[in-house]
C-alpha cells in the first residue's frame, strides 16, 4: 500500500486513524504518535524485537529481565505476534486518550487481555500472580521481599472475591466487567 514511510500523514489515513482510535486522540496526538512510531519502525510493523526497543524508551525504569509480555499481549489486538501503527494507536487512546475520558471498560478488557497469557479467554489465579509480578517488577519492585510479595497475593485475593462468581478459581471477561460495575 505504501511505497515509502514517511513522517506525512495523507488526509485519508488521517480520517482512517481518528476512526479507528474514535476520534480519542486529537490530530497533532496522531502526528507525533506516527513521527514516533516510524522512526523507531521504519518497516511499519512491531515485533517482539522491536517491543523490547520500545519498551526501554516508554519505560526505562524497568529492569533488563522484566517479563513485559503482558503489554505486547495488550497491544497486540489481533494476537498474531506483530503490533501494527494501528494497534499501537488504539492502545494508547484506550490508555492515554486526549479528547475525552477513559472509558474503564475497554481499560478492563485491555487488562484481561494482558492478564490472559494462552488467550483461552479465562484468567487463572497462575496468571493473575505471574502478570502483577511482571509489572512491579518493571516498576523495579523487589518481587522476592515478602511485603511485595503479600500485595500481589492480596490483590489476587481481593479480585478472586469481588468478581469469581462460580468459585472455578478463574475469571472470564464478563465476571471481571460485572464486578467492576459493583
Amino acid at each position: 500500500k505504501n511505497k515509502k514511510m514517511g513522517t506525512k500523514i495523507s488526509k485519508e489515513e488521517m480520517k482512517e486513524f481518528q476512526n479507528t482510535t474514535k476520534n480519542k486522540l486529537t490530530k497533532k496526538d496522531i502526528q507525533q504518535y506516527y513521527k514516533f512510531w516510524h522512526e523507531l519502525f521504519p518497516k511499519g510493523d512491531m515485533d517482539k524485537k522491536g517491543f523490547k526497543k520500545f519498551a526501554k524508551i516508554a519505560m526505562p525504569e524497568a529492569p533488563q529481565d522484566a517479563d513485559i509480555d503482558y503489554l505486547f499481549r495488550a497491544m497486540d489486538s489481533d494476537k498474531n505476534g506483530t503490533i501494527t501503527f494501528k494497534e499501537f494507536l488504539i492502545f494508547q487512546s484506550v490508555t492515554a486518550p486526549t479528547t475525552q475520558p477513559l472509558q474503564p471498560n475497554e481499560l478492563i478488557d485491555m487488562a484481561f487481555d494482558m492478564y490472559d497469557e494462552d488467550n483461552d479467554g479465562y484468567v487463572t489465579e497462575q496468571e493473575m500472580r505471574d502478570s502483577l509480578t511482571n509489572m512491579f517488577k518493571a516498576k523495579n519492585l523487589d518481587v522476592a521481599s515478602k511485603d511485595v510479595i503479600k500485595t500481589i497475593n492480596q490483590r489476587v485475593e481481593n479480585l478472586l472475591l469481588l468478581a469469581d462468581e462460580n468459585g472455578d478459581g478463574k475469571l472470564t471477561r464478563q465476571e471481571i466487567q460485572k464486578a467492576c460495575k459493583k
